[in-house]
């Protein structure tokens, strides 16, 4: 954030102490200090009296903490639906998985088919929007995408890539998924056997 250091600037164009400039707007030295030191930020009654108090536009003292705020509602917003597509994916997967067993309890109706196929075309579905959200922001590993997730700086973590190393974590992924796919597959069956 960028307006601790503006007030800071401000504060020593008009050659006020930390404890002079909390005076005027009513706050405590300590508090002036947070905000110089980008622990906390003012509420906009603040922002709004430091704007007077320095003679200067909301859009000056605020401009790029702004751009910075815009980015972090929009990246909690894509992450949001990042959550829920992929909790549709993981129920999808889970409910077609086990109505795997409805097709081994019920062998004679052809139509039982159409009950797993169903069920798992969110879960395909909801994978391609995935991809396509980890594609448009250029997220290829888990720790890009827990950054992201956090409005963490990704440039040194992009930095790090290595082409062999995500083709690897990605086998492993799909490898895991699959697995516990068939996994869910086969107690669906073994259950549905059991109660025949």
């Amino acid at each position: 954030m960028e307006i601790g250091k503006r007030i800071r600037e401000y504060r020593k164009i008009y050659n006020l102490s930390q404890e002079q400039l909390a005076d005027k707007i009513f706050v405590s030295r300590q508090t002036v200090s947070n905000w110089e030191n980008d622990k906390t930020y003012p509420d906009i009654q603040i922002i709004v009296s430091l704007s007077i108090l320095f003679n200067v536009s909301l859009d000056e003292l605020i401009r790029e903490d702004l751009e910075e705020m815009k980015m972090k509602i929009s990246n909690n917003k894509a992450n949001k639906r990042a959550d829920i597509y992929s909790l549709i994916m993981i129920c999808s997967t889970i409910l077609a998985s086990l109505s795997i067993g409805l097709v081994v309890a019920l062998p004679e109706s052809k139509l039982i088919w159409i009950v797993p196929i169903t069920l798992f075309l969110p879960a395909l579905w909801s994978s391609f929007v995935l991809e396509k959200f980890k594609r448009n922001n250029d997220l290829k590993t888990y720790k890009e995408i827990l950054a992201f997730s956090q409005n963490k700086d990704l440039t040194a973590l992009r930095k790090n890539r290595k082409a062999r190393r995500l083709f690897i974590e990605k086998i492993i992924i799909v490898s895991v998924y699959v697995s516990i796919t068939v996994l869910i597959c086969l107690i669906a069956i073994f259950i549905a056997n059991f109660f025949k």
